[in-house]
């Protein structure tokens, strides 16, 4: 029911009153007895069911005032506030500076074109680092755009409904949402709820928001591929980042706003920021960001506030893993006891809990403070610290602790992020807690992680499992039909493309007739069909198929959606496959200028720019691949950290590329130390790894010491046979591999016996079977047999 924020309910009942006193009035005038007495009978009954609407009206008006309370910030008399009476931009997240609650506002460059923004009803995004300056800017283009608007402030995701409630009722308001990447992810803020807002006809409604661009980045896809960390979530928060108009905010201040600044010399804050604008921007270094990292990194020394730093720091990394909840301080009294030890715990003569929490809750000069209370002992780390401190990976036993009490979406979140970290361990109970939790997502990345981990066969055994517990309850339900698909694409990993494919065929059938033929899940049932058809060899028919999903997905899902980017480009992939490379180049770039021009997705933008860079490859282009890998490496290395395996697999495509340009010897070195830094994951070693020890092989092989190319695959098929099994895919094909060196050392009849015997061992491997014969027909003919 949707409540006015007028006083419908008191001029019910104050009409009802005062047809009451009319009646009244009425019969002790002109009126015959008889009539004056049914008039007042009539009335009677009119006022009072006038006067129950009345009460009933205001009984919900206070419940909806009573529930607004707990979600939103209210003004006087539990109404939402307006703008003009809002006196502390504090409360709505604009950082304190030194000395007073708030300097004057310098004009920023990005503030004309922001008012004009909101001058024209938008959902305006302003995206830059902790302590640019973006709510304040915001803050002061909505007090002198809009004060006579109401200001609604949601506390938090479980305010949302209320909120865009609330912003639809007034005819004139502002959805303030600061920090925008705590109402995103899972029970979050949908694409449908912004454009119900701005769509409600009549009046002037407003969304301003804010976000770090390090979060803009998680959401916008830099932080993986398509299938990166916390997809639906990211999906679903990009579904509302792409509605907005973003404006940027440096960090850094230009001369325009530096002039503008000194103009102000009054001010002794801004006059000693102005001392420091070639090191931090002035809105930066009023919030103290810079003063407090160096007091965090000063506190780690013996007898000053080690504790405070390790609590400071567990706070951090727990926002860094995607939990932007204040965490109680009893979780972070867990966490920092990790961090504590790790630095040299008694002997660094650690103050007291109640000391450590008092010093890093104290903000500095009356500003920003390392750690923020909320309420019940509550506490978030200050964002500045997110950006600045390194992208190392996170403790394995800190993300069990902050998997206690996670979401779904969290739990998504710390799994993507521990398996790049390769904590493999974490990251299967991540992906369990999200399973136990009904989170298909969860089933699905556990099953590929149990692959990848433990070989084809455990990730099949698994996915069976569970498509057999799903079906024993619905059958034709949605869950079953994924899963279904999940166990026909585990069939073709563990070397059964054919039955894979049949599966496939048939659950498509299936799906069709219970979810339609433009369901999403039927239309990933297809692509597989056309996916398995190209990987048994068959490209051309494969090409079609592909093109055809492309277009159905297109139809029904819309030409910017996710399946219709990833059908493009398979069916660029399988056109140059089936030989026509040129052509396959060319509908690639196509499609990155497509998704350039029409900002689609970065995540999706990214895939496709590795895929053009692997057809370049695969084209010996191998000079147009170059730039491609550095520029995919060096956004990897400055996000995810140079152990990611992220960041890992870009440095052995790059080493490969390297190599194949005609220096070899530096593909060695780059790989070396590529290994080098993998070994230093933890066991068992990850397809990743084994993908960079195979091609340091051949590397080494190439360089000119193919008996060393062999020792190295020697210790390469044994660790897969450790980990992975006989019978497994990369066990297989590593074996063939070393078959190939062994022959270029000069002994290729030894080639020729070690093929035959992989054709009956891989007799089980349609796909493997191929490239063996290949091969073996390969050596035969350098025998001359």
């Amino acid at each position: 029911m949707r409540i006015r924020r007028g006083g419908p309910g008191w001029a019910v009942i104050l009409g009802a009153a005062a047809l009451a006193a009319t009646t009244v009035a009425l019969t002790r005038l002109w009126l015959p007895a008889a009539f004056a007495t049914g008039a007042a009978a009539l009335v009677t009954i009119v006022a009072g069911i006038w006067t129950s609407r009345g009460a009933k009206t205001l009984t919900e008006r206070d419940r909806y005032r009573r529930g607004l309370a707990g979600l939103m910030v209210l003004g006087r008399h539990g109404r939402l506030p307006r703008v003009r009476d809002l006196h502390d931009a504090v409360t709505l997240g604009v950082h304190p500076a030194s000395g007073a609650r708030l300097p004057e506002f310098i004009t920023r460059d990005i503030t004309a074109r922001l008012c004009e923004q909101l001058g024209r009803g938008r959902f305006v995004l302003i995206v830059g680092e902790s302590t640019a300056g973006k709510s304040r800017a915001a803050y002061e283009a909505v007090r002198a755009r809009c004060p006579d608007h109401q200001l609604i402030q949601p506390a938090g995701k479980e305010a949302l409904a209320a909120a865009t409630q609330a912003a639809r009722e007034h005819s004139r308001a502002v959805l303030w949402l600061d920090d925008l990447e705590r109402f995103l992810g899972a029970d979050g803020l949908s694409g449908a709820a912004v454009g119900n807002v701005l769509a409600e006809p009549g009046g002037d409604r407003l969304i301003v928001a804010t976000m770090r661009a390090e979060e803009y980045a998680k959401y916008s896809g830099r932080t993986g591929g398509i299938d990166g960390p916390s997809r639906d979530a990211v999906r679903r928060g990009w579904e509302v980042l792409r509605l907005a108009t973003r404006l940027t905010l440096p960090r850094t201040w230009s001369p325009d706003e530096l002039e503008r600044a000194a103009r102000h010399c009054e001010d002794t804050s801004i006059r000693e920021a102005l001392k420091h604008s070639d090191r931090f921007g002035v809105a930066e270094y009023l919030a103290a960001g810079p003063q407090l990292l160096a007091d965090l990194q000063d506190a780690w020394a013996p007898g000053t506030h080690p504790r405070a730093a390790a609590l400071v720091t567990a706070a951090t990394d727990a926002r860094r893993v995607g939990i932007h909840r204040p965490l109680p301080r009893a979780v972070l009294n867990d966490l920092h006891r990790h961090y504590l030890d790790r630095r040299g715990g008694r002997l660094l003569r650690p103050e007291s809990p109640e000391e450590a929490i008092l010093w890093a809750t104290t903000p500095l000069h009356a500003t920003s403070s390392l750690l923020l209370p909320h309420d019940n002992e509550t506490y978030l780390a200050f964002d500045y610290l997110i950006d600045a401190v390194a992208k190392d990976p996170v403790a394995p036993e800190v993300l069990i602790t902050l998997l206690n009490g996670a979401t779904a979406e969290e739990a998504m979140e710390i799994g993507e992020l521990a398996w790049s970290w390769h904590s493999l361990i974490v990251a299967e109970k991540a992906f369990q807690d999200a399973q136990d939790a009904g989170h298909i997502p969860g089933v699905v990345r556990r099953c590929h992680l149990i692959r990848e981990r433990d070989g084809s066969a455990a990730g099949l055994r698994f996915a069976c499992r569970e498509l057999r517990r799903h079906a024993e309850r619905d059958p034709d339900g949605l869950e079953a039909l994924k899963l279904a698909d999940l166990v026909a694409w585990e069939t073709a990993h563990n070397g059964d493309s054919g039955a894979a494919l049949l599966q496939l065929e048939r659950l498509y059938l299936r799906a069709a007739e219970v979810l339609g033929n433009n369901h999403e899940t039927t239309l990933n049932v297809k692509f597989g069909v056309a996916y398995w058809t190209g990987m048994r060899g068959n490209h051309r028919a494969a090409a079609g198929l592909m093109s055809r999903v492309a277009e159905d997905c297109a139809r029904s899902l819309g030409s910017t959606h996710r399946m219709t980017v990833s059908a493009r480009q398979a069916t660029s992939r399988e056109i140059g496959h089936a030989g026509d490379w040129d052509l396959a180049i060319r509908t690639m770039r196509e499609l990155v200028r497509d998704l350039e021009t029409r900002q689609q997705h970065p995540d999706d933008l990214r895939s496709v720019r590795s895929q053009l860079a692997y057809l370049l490859t695969q084209a010996e282009d191998h000079a147009g691949a170059l730039p491609l890998w550095r520029e995919l490496l060096e956004e990897s290395n400055t996000i995810h950290g140079r152990l990611s395996l992220y960041t890992l697999s870009y440095r052995t495509e790059l080493a490969d590329c390297i190599g194949h340009c005609g220096d070899p010897a530096e593909a060695v070195r780059l790989l070396t130390d590529t290994a080098a830094d993998a070994a230093r994951l933890e066991d068992p070693p990850s397809t990743n790894v084994l993908g960079i020890g195979r091609s340091l092989a051949m590397w080494i092989g190439e360089a000119g010491d193919p008996a060393e190319a062999v020792r190295k695959f020697d210790d390469l098929v044994a660790t897969a046979i450790r980990c992975r099994g006989t019978d497994d895919g990369w066990t297989l094909g590593l074996r063939r591999r070393r078959a190939h060196w062994v022959g270029e050392s000069g002994d290729a009849a030894a080639a020729v016996r070690e093929l035959e015997q992989l054709t009956v061992d891989a007799a089980g491997d349609d796909w493997m079977l191929r490239h063996v014969r290949e091969s073996l027909a390969h050596w035969r003919e350098r025998t001359g047999s």
